[in-house]
């Protein structure tokens, strides 16, 4: 491992001079923070720029930088090396596929017989570099929803990776785009075909009403040749409401269309309403806080709270199934699909001919089970399963096999993916295996469990050298999520093998309270004002990281991004001691402002109202931005924003950035990138400067002496 040497401390030094000035800009600049909320506004700019210039300087100056970016560059691009995952729709294979040499990717298409083989060939659908530069704007593809027919498609186009996306529609034969076609000016929006010759749509064009989160609040029914304008409103939201829900069933077999239409009254409640042919039906009788779908004649209802049914009492966690046919009926009969134990969590469902099959998860162990469909009821059957870390599943045509798409992967075994019959399960041969991207000979993987301050048991993942010395000296990498009811799976640590575990690092998963790891109640008991939950669930981690003599506080990083990014702000601020770096990318840190901004107010279920006094003062108690004091000494840390992000505000980095720095705290940087949105989406390159960036800086900080400075 390479420790810092005189040029690099050089390096770091050159940003010296460009601190002093800002600090004292903040704090004779009352209005530095209101420019900084202002994503494009001058002064915004000039500030960001000047600070992004700084940090790359910084990073790139230091080891190994370089060797990061290609290897990360060449992973991602690489053409035969990686499982190009389809979405299968009346006999074809859909993927979306980038390179560095068509860095905004190609949406293409083949078949199963061409898939099979070695090098198949694609139908090139749209060519999104030679269409960008056919419009002048740089797109990138969002999504599509096929047509029930197959001819036609709906194209999510997001200018650079925001949230926001311009639909139109597309034919596949001629692979052109409809000119008198559905098509929807740029917003938050959806649309979803209600047959070959209509579409649902959620969206604010035609005066449709929004939230406060910027989220349409109407859902109209537009018929092809028709205006938008003209569009009868099927469902209106209230103004308190979050956004819309809509979720279509094809017409077969002489069934007409069906959607489910709902109002989402908060991130996680919903009033639904079944929509069958003209019929809208009154609002479904079920629990609020469940999540509905629709699929070949059933309603499926995945359970957050325990729901009685009328005959039965089903626990949160529970998956349940009953007829469309008799759905708004008081007579209907709920079947139970999964029962979910403490510690056990549905991963995933999908239809198949003959049942359904269920991937789930049973204290981090994938499962799979099918039930048949007898007539009556269903009957569960375990199918085996390779030796995995985790598992994804796809329905392949559920309305003629019982085959699904099958995806299997661990932290140190690359991904494999192929066709599996769940009602014949035989030995599984898949069909594309992804490449070992990283040398994983005498790594191992091994769970491990700290001790939170309430006395929870909080699992981690470790994947370290089998052979490691316990002498606390290894650069360890922590990254942890914990919010939304998002699990950290253990899939295969592609981008962290290649940039953290090959230089000789240890990289470690927290599977914290928050998260969904193990179902509901994990989840809730992190939520609102219970979030320090969270934060010590991760603190815990760290501190037992360094009493195993895994590492120690100066030779440990955190990694976080999002709500990630609010988890690492937070225990940065609450507990610096115990961490050497850190990196927020995109994170929230601003929590008693956040609902004035883009997304925000959709995010009060998950962390509370700071409107509401009880919930403010809870948020007071965390929130990164103001609890940072002076004379405090955090460690060297990096934030990444990014100027096109229409979900999380890019001022919630800056901010956290210049308050940092007026206190003195001068270890403390920004660089925001200005595409790829929210999930930075958006090329190949963005994605491997971004990974180079932060990991070098983070072992670079975490590898210096004790006696040098990190600026």
């Amino acid at each position: 491992m390479t420790l810092l040497n005189r040029r690099q401390l050089a390096l770091l030094a050159l940003s010296q001079p460009l601190i002093q000035p800002l600090t004292a800009w903040a704090q004779d600049s009352p209005d530095l923070a209101a420019a900084l909320e202002q994503p494009d506004g001058a002064e915004a700019l000039a500030w960001v720029q000047a600070r992004t210039a700084e940090a790359r300087q910084l990073i790139t100056g230091l080891p190994d930088y370089t060797r990061r970016y290609e290897d990360t560059l060449s992973a991602v691009s690489a053409r035969d090396s990686n499982i190009q995952f389809v979405r299968p729709h009346r006999g074809h294979l859909y993927n979306f596929y980038s390179t560095a040499s068509q860095p905004n990717g190609v949406w293409r298409r083949t078949t199963l017989e061409e898939y099979r083989k070695e090098r198949p060939y694609w139908q090139v659908l749209i060519d999104l570099d030679k269409l960008g530069q056919q419009e002048g704007r740089a797109w990138t593809f969002s999504s599509y929803v096929l047509s029930p027919n197959g001819e036609r498609a709906l194209v999510y186009l997001s200018p650079g990776g925001a949230d926001r996306t311009e639909v139109r529609e597309f034919d596949l034969p001629s692979r052109q785009f409809v000119a008198a076609g559905f098509r929807l000016p740029l917003a938050k929006q959806w649309a979803d075909w209600y047959g070959d010759d209509e579409v649902l749509v959620a969206t604010e064009s035609a005066g449709g009403a929004l939230s406060r989160s910027g989220y349409p609040l109407t859902i109209r029914r537009w018929r092809r040749g028709s205006a938008l304008a003209e569009a009868p409103e099927l469902v209106r939201g209230e103004a308190t409401d979050m956004s819309m829900s809509i979720d279509t069933l094809d017409p077969r077999d002489g069934r007409s269309a069906a959607a489910l239409v709902g109002r989402r009254l908060s991130f996680f409640q919903n009033r639904y309403q079944l929509l069958q042919g003209d019929t809208l039906s009154p609002q479904l009788d079920l629990p609020l806080d469940a999540t509905t779908w629709l699929s070949e004649g059933w309603l499926v209802v995945w359970l957050r709270s325990d729901f009685d049914d009328g005959t039965a009492r089903h626990p949160a966690g529970s998956v349940l199934a009953t007829p469309i046919a008799t759905a708004t009926q008081p007579q209907r009969r709920f079947h139970v699909l999964l029962s979910t134990a403490p510690r056990q969590r549905l991963i995933r469902w999908e239809r198949v001919r003959d049942g359904f099959a269920i991937a789930w998860s049973d204290n981090l162990q994938p499962r799979l089970v099918f039930l048949r469909w007898t007539g009556e009821t269903f009957e569960p059957r375990e199918v085996a399963l390779p030796d995995t870390g985790v598992i994804g599943i796809r329905a392949d045509r559920s309305d003629q096999n019982d085959l699904v798409w099958l995806t299997t992967q661990a932290p140190l075994v690359p991904q494999t993916f192929g066709l599996m019959d769940v009602a014949e399960p035989k030995p599984w041969a898949p069909l594309k295996r992804q490449a070992t991207f990283f040398d994983a000979a005498g790594l191992k993987a091994q769970r491990l469990e700290a001790r939170s301050a309430d006395g929870t048991l909080i699992p981690y993942t470790v994947i370290a050298p089998a052979a490691l010395v316990m002498d606390g000296q290894a650069p360890t990498l922590l990254y942890g999520y914990g919010g939304f009811g998002i699990a950290l799976e253990l899939d295969y640590q592609r981008i962290p093998g290649i940039n953290w575990l090959r230089y000789g690092g240890v990289y470690v998963l927290a599977h914290i309270r928050g998260g969904g790891e193990f179902g509901s109640s994990w989840y809730e008991a992190a939520k609102g004002t219970r979030r320090q939950a969270a934060f010590d669930d991760f603190i815990a981690v760290a501190e037992d990281l360094a009493r195993r003599g895994i590492t120690r506080p100066r030779r440990l990083g955190i990694y976080g991004a999002s709500n990630g990014g609010a988890l690492v702000s937070a225990v940065l601020v609450q507990r610096p001691e115990l961490f050497g770096a850190a990196v927020a990318r995109v994170p929230l840190t601003d929590m008693l402002e956040f609902t004035r901004f883009t997304a925000g107010p959709s995010w009060i279920e998950e962390y509370g109202d700071p409107a509401v006094p009880a919930d403010r003062a809870a948020l007071a108690r965390w929130s990164p931005l103001q609890n940072l004091r002076e004379g405090v000494a955090y460690p060297p840390t990096l934030f990444i924003g990014n100027r096109n992000d229409d979900r999380v505000h890019p001022s919630h980095a800056r901010k956290m950035v210049a308050r940092m720095r007026a206190l003195g705290h001068t270890q403390t940087w920004l660089y925001e990138e200005s595409s790829g949105g929210h999930l930075g989406r958006a090329t190949p390159q963005l994605l491997a400067t971004r990974e180079a960036l932060l990991h070098t800086f983070l072992m670079g900080m975490l590898q210096r002496k004790a006696d040098e400075p990190a600026a």
